[in-house]
């Protein structure tokens, strides 16, 4: 994987989605960096990947969390499998961060974000995003 362009990132209809889409893309890039780093340095700082990993979740966490206010607020049909998708994908990434802790090794990770992590940003911006945006716009 090499770093993720913030042109690849597709656009919603909400600011705020977007503006956290560009920070969760800045921190997904800063994490790549420090895996590979972590594939070429010996004696590489494994808690420089933790925190960039924690950094993520708690963005996630908190990201996912605005929107579902948002759903919520107006309504939008979809927040059950909208909100499921979101703590899968939190589950997940708390799977991936007690991994690394565990010793994980860095190649491992590197595919995990290049085959999962940014495949799916990619789709969910492109799919449950793009449509909850539509509707929470329209709902003023």
């Amino acid at each position: 994987m090499s770093s993720l362009p913030l042109t690849n990132i597709p656009s919603v209809m909400l600011d705020f989605m977007n503006d956290d889409h560009r920070e969760a893309t800045l921190m997904t890039n800063k994490l790549h960096t420090l895996v590979l780093d972590a594939q070429e340095v010996e004696g590489f700082d494994r808690s420089l990947i933790t925190a960039a990993l924690t950094e993520i979740y708690n963005h996630d966490k908190e990201h996912f969390a605005r929107e579902e206010a948002e759903m919520e607020r107006t309504g939008f049909p979809a927040y059950g499998c909208h909100k499921g998708e979101h703590e899968r994908v939190l589950n997940e990434l708390q799977d991936v961060l007690n991994a690394w802790q565990d010793g994980m090794a860095p190649e491992a990770l590197e595919t995990y974000l290049s085959e999962t992590m940014v495949p799916w940003f990619i789709n969910h911006i492109n799919t449950m995003d793009t449509v909850t945006a539509m509707f929470v716009s329209r709902q003023g």
